[in-house]
């Protein structure tokens, strides 16, 4: 009888590809997005930039001054004023509001004029207008320990 001896068979060895998981085609692919992304920043920024067109610059010699009047209000509650000293332009309007259950009476011994002439009850106001500069106290005249000042420039 013949003896069969065990033999080795190679199988036939076709070309590999690169797998996905090997990091060269991942590098490869964040690379690649990434460079997208820049480009679509470069794209799209200058775009932008071409909607807005240029930003107007103004020199001091040609700025004029365009501010208008506002409105303050002046809180009181609780025996205090608040703000206590605010800082306005000539020509805004400051409102006194009484938010107290007690009825307050502003008074102003510095600018003429500048009196609520009668009290004001709670949730009411009283409105002034400054139109001239300077410093102005004022106080409650109830209490004259309660008050603040307009500070107008």
């Amino acid at each position: 009888m013949e003896e069969f001896e065990p033999q080795l068979v190679k199988k036939d060895e076709r070309p590999t590809f690169h797998k996905a998981n090997e990091p060269g085609i991942s590098w490869l692919l964040i690379i690649f997005l990434l460079i997208l992304v820049v480009l679509a920043v470069i794209i799209f920024g200058s775009a932008q930039q071409s909607l807005s067109g240029p930003v107007p610059t103004s020199t001091p010699e040609t700025a004029t001054p365009t501010t208008q009047p506002r409105i303050y209000t002046v809180s009181y509650d609780a025996g205090v004023f608040s703000p206590t000293n605010l800082r306005i332009h000539a020509g805004d309007t400051v409102r006194f509001k009484n938010e107290s259950i007690f009825p307050i009476h502003i008074l102003s011994e510095d600018l003429v004029g500048f009196d609520s002439v009668g009290d004001i009850p709670q949730g009411s106001y009283f409105s002034f207008t400054f139109a001239a500069r300077g410093t102005f106290s004022y106080q409650n005249s109830h209490n004259t320990d309660q008050g603040g000042s307009i500070i107008v420039r």
